[in-house]
């Protein structure tokens, strides 16, 4: 950290690549990160990512916005704290490994849980670090003393604390269920976890005799190949189509075996032929009627995606392949009744993208009802704000009808579930935290340890107060409950309201105040990023091109919440090249104020002191206000405006006439300030080149509100309306020439002669009693372009010309976007071009009707 007296020249040039890592490396040294106990607590937590894997340009956005905050909170003097985790991600690190696992040829059942447990936890640990790094890349002001990993002693030992309470509270039970189960990866997914994609399939009516009247009953199903575990037919108790075959028998095709009809509400009359088939072991749904009607439970698709307990001919086959055959037995049989073409959702794995099965499996689950009824009752109370606003709603009819949560998983990468089974009695369950032992003796009795782990989303459901200590009340437990959290939309279900559940069974209290949400980054195409699709964006790939500040300006210019938007790489090239000014303005005020200059109190001279105070005070305003209502685009709108226009474009121009070198230094440090939670590297490594500003510019303060005169700024924004317009004209007159500026009753020229030559570029102003020339469109000035009547003429001229392209050129941009194929179709950052060039070409044309109006009055 520099001395307060000490300050060097800036480079020529800012090469944020030879900046950013001392940088980082100087605020994680000075300590700022960690919270200082004083001030109002403000506190984010990190949606943990991978440990072994890396950053995505989706991490990029969400990092970027919760560090946006953190460092605006800092400055503001409250004890912000953004508190970082990393996730052993259990599915998807097994995943991962198991890859390994496969190129070496060996699989998972070559070892005891134990060791691959050991081999993983190695694996995990040599990824660990890149993703850190990848963060630090990023600019995230993390408190890294405060990391926690979800494999962490204290997160095991919260997790089992809960699951205890759960068991006490006989809100945790073990049962056979119909469970969402990927044979490739043998293990099964909550429902929130299954992919569904909307597919093109058939519907077969399939005919069961009927054997106590005499016909048949045609029931229409989509998987054939489960009749084969068929144990009843269901109708809707009033469909008149059918009530006089309920309580008769029906002969299942293939088996011939008799089976019921029976009557249930759940049936939908109207959705095939009204009769279903109902296959307890295998959906849902019929799962659900056999548990009313007391029926059957027969499995004829095993773990491995096979059939089992069938007829010969269908033993061992596949899925997939049981069905061609069923179908063939059914048309042998001429008990087929035809088919339809349909679309519909079929549940996928989302890793490998295998077609999950619905399996009848033990396993561990949570009796959610009472779970959700609170999270329900302090969501309508409105405990915590979404935004969008939209959100609440969405999570409370999610919690409206959430089943019962599966938390088991069969892999071995995970935390174990402390639960033991007695070996002589598989109904007498225990819970015991001894997991590292496969077998336990209790008051005499052998009991044989869970194999299997928790769903992840079970353990990071209770990040929040699980980061903070707030059960221990330890030394973060002041930030609980987090002041906002901030993710993305994707994650409103599975994530957001299991914190929201779990938070509240185990503390009492909501886990955050707020809940913001982001929506997906998609490629500049618009189109979700796949490998597959090869249009990943690797966000450490665009820091290295354009710096890390860009990338952040980049990745929120004009994106709104819950909004699935395209990458704009010119977004990104805008944040470089407004790095790039900020140093040049650096620059400039670093050879205005000398080597020795000295903080004084603001002392405003000229017009455009006034005025650049009363601009940057106002930017200051908005930038809160956008930033406290999560506008995060607008807030950074704001600070590119302050700085690039008023700052750079106009004050710095008008004071080259005159300079005020502690309103130009004040100035300088004052953006720096405003710019510094958006743009965190370049002005923090300007901060450490000035002589008169002290310590890291991440730990100092918001800007204070300056005293100015409001009559002198406004003179000054007249003046501005003058030289812009001025300016403009000048640009479209014919030749290339320095003119004067003829003046008549107008005491705002009169008075600023040398600003206004300077601003204009003019050969000379001079004061008149008869006006000659062109006459500018400003409002209420008295201004005169010195020109000849040749010259005006040949300006009106081209102006009609211009004039009549311009329109001609409106007409194509709005023909270019009411055409949906360019809008759905073209790269979103050519759409949003052409949006610009549309608005700019509006200007353009009412601008030109408002100068040939003045000289053709």
């Amino acid at each position: 950290m520099k001395n307060e007296s000490e300050g060097m020249k800036l480079a020529k040039q800012y090469t944020p690549n030879e900046f950013e890592p001392n940088i980082y490396a100087l605020w994680e040294t000075s300590g700022k990160f960690a919270p200082t106990g004083e001030g109002e607590p403000f506190s984010v937590v990190m949606p943990p990512p991978n440990a072994n894997g890396n950053l995505h340009i989706g991490h990029a956005l969400d990092m970027t916005l919760k560090d946006i905050l953190v460092r605006y909170h800092r400055l503001k003097g409250r004890d912000a704290i953004f508190i970082p985790g990393a996730d052993h991600a259990g599915f998807e690190t097994w995943v991962v490994y198991e890859k390994e696992l496969e190129k070496a040829g060996k699989s998972r059942f070559d070892f005891s849980r134990e060791q691959l447990y050991g081999q993983v936890w190695d694996f995990v640990d040599q990824q660990r670090g890149n993703m850190e790094l990848q963060l630090r890349a990023l600019g995230t002001s993390a408190s890294w003393q405060h990391m926690t990993f979800t494999l962490d002693q204290k997160v095991i030992k919260t997790v089992y604390g809960t699951f205890k309470k759960l068991w006490d509270e006989e809100l945790i039970y073990r049962g056979e269920r119909i469970v969402n189960y990927c044979t490739k990866h043998q293990t099964s997914f909550s429902d929130i976890e299954v992919l569904h994609k909307t597919e093109k399939g058939k519907l077969w009516n399939i005919a069961y005799p009927t054997l106590d009247h005499i016909g048949e009953i045609i029931v229409a199903t989509t998987r054939p190949e489960t009749m084969l575990g068929d144990v009843a037919i269901a109708v809707h108790p009033d469909d008149e189509r059918y009530k006089h075959l309920i309580g008769t028998r029906a002969l299942l095709p293939i088996l011939d075996k008799e089976i019921p009809i029976i009557a249930d509400d759940y049936v939908d009359a109207s959705y095939g032929t009204g009769a279903v088939k109902v296959t307890p072991a295998h959906d849902p749904n019929d799962f659900e009627i056999g548990e009313r009607h007391n029926l059957e439970r027969l499995q004829v698709i095993d773990t491995d995606g096979k059939m089992i307990n069938v007829p010969a001919q269908f033993t061992g086959l596949e899925a997939t392949q049981a069905r061609s055959r069923v179908l063939a037995a059914l048309k042998a049989a001429e008990l087929l009744r035809g088919e339809t073409d349909i679309e519909h959702a079929v549940g996928h794995c989302y890793k490998c993208g295998s077609v999950i099965q619905p399996l009848l499996k033990d396993q561990w689950f949570i009796k959610i009802k009472p779970l959700a009824d609170e999270a329900m009752k302090r969501l309508n109370n409105g405990e915590i704000a979404f935004h969008p606003k939209s959100k609440l709603k969405e999570a409370v009819a999610y919690l409206e009808q959430l089943r019962d949560w599966n938390v088991s998983r069969q892999i071995p990468w995970g935390i174990p579930i402390p639960a033991f089974q007695n070996v002589n009695n598989p109904d007498d369950w225990i819970f015991d935290e001894r997991v590292d032992e496969q077998h336990i003796v209790v008051n005499g009795t052998t009991y044989r340890r869970e194999e299997d782990t928790f769903d992840t989303w079970f353990s990071s459901g209770q990040w929040p107060f699980i980061v903070t200590d707030y059960l221990e009340q330890g030394e973060l437990s002041r930030f609980f409950p987090t002041s906002l959290m901030e993710t993305g939309s994707d994650l409103l279900r599975q994530w957001i309201c299991r914190m929201i559940m779990l938070s509240l069974y185990r503390t009492g209290e909501v886990p955050f105040r707020e809940v913001y949400l982001h929506g997906m980054v998609n490629d500049e195409r618009n189109q979700k990023m796949s490998k597959s699709k090869g249009n990943v964006i690797n966000p450490m790939e665009v820091i290295s091109e354009y710096g890390s500040d860009a990338m952040r300006l980049g990745i929120i210019a004009g994106r709104s919440p819950a909004q699935n938007q395209a990458f704009n790489r010119g977004a990104v090239i805008a944040g470089r090249n407004f790095a790039n000014k900020l140093w040049n303005i650096a620059r400039f005020v670093q050879e205005q104020i000398g080597d020795n200059h000295v903080v004084a109190p603001l002392t405003p001279r000229s017009l455009a002191d006034h005025w650049i105070i009363r601009q940057i005070n106002q930017a200051a305003g908005e930038i809160e206000t956008h930033l406290e209502n999560y506008r995060f685009s607008e807030a950074a709108d704001t600070v590119y405006h302050v700085v690039w226009n008023d700052l750079a474009d106009w004050y710095i121009e008008a004071s080259k006439t005159s300079v005020n070198q502690p309103i130009l230094s004040w100035a300088l440090a004052t953006c720096l300030q405003l710019a510094h939670p958006f743009a965190p590297f370049v002005t923090e490594t300007i901060w450490q080149t000035l002589n008169y500003t002290s310590g890291v510019l991440m730990a100092d303060h918001w800007p204070k509100l300056e005293e100015f005169d409001d009559i002198s700024a406004e003179q000054f924004e007249r003046l501005k309306e003058l030289v812009s317009e001025g300016r403009w004209v000048i640009a479209e007159l014919p030749g290339n020439q320095r003119y004067n500026l003829l003046f008549a009753n107008d005491s705002l020229i009169e008075q600023n002669q040398t600003v206004i030559q300077h601003l204009m570029k003019l050969s000379g102003i001079e004061k008149i009693t008869q006006p000659r020339g062109l006459r500018l469109a400003a409002a209420n000035r008295e201004a005169w372009l010195d020109i000849d009547s040749e010259t005006l003429y040949e300006h009106q001229s081209n102006l009609e010309l211009r004039l009549a392209n311009a329109r001609t050129r409106l007409k194509g941009l709005e023909s270019r976007l009411d055409n949906p194929s360019y809008v759905d179709k073209a790269p979103a950052h050519l759409v949003e071009e052409t949006r610009t060039e549309l608005q700019e070409t509006k200007k353009t044309i009412e601008r030109l009707v408002n100068e040939l109006d003045v000289i053709q009055l």
